[in-house]
């Protein structure tokens, strides 16, 4: 049995590796509790689900500095491409 602190703890720790790839290797489904908000917008084990959430996610770029990925003002959807700019020489602002 594992101890967590002074207690016996009867839950898996996240941190047994072999528990890890116990649960990946037998495609274990990732819990979910739908009327419970701090599990997210949808089922993350229905793939129609995770494709419609994503199909409408605005798409942040960059790191450090994120930038969120647009056209005319209105957001890029990840199957679209963004137009490049030419490039041109443009005056530096001073």
């Amino acid at each position: 049995m594992e101890f967590k602190g002074n207690l016996p703890s009867t839950e898996p720790s996240l941190s047994d590796w072999e528990w890890v790839k116990k649960q990946i290797a037998e495609d274990a489904p990732i819990p979910y509790d739908p009327s419970d908000p701090d599990d997210g917008p949808y089922d993350p084990n229905d793939d129609a689900a995770v494709d419609a959430f994503f199909d409408k996610a605005t798409i942040w770029v960059g790191w450090p500095n994120p930038v969120m990925v647009q056209k005319d003002g209105v957001p890029v959807k990840p199957d679209e491409t963004p137009v490049s700019e030419p490039d041109e020489a443009r005056a530096k602002a001073s």
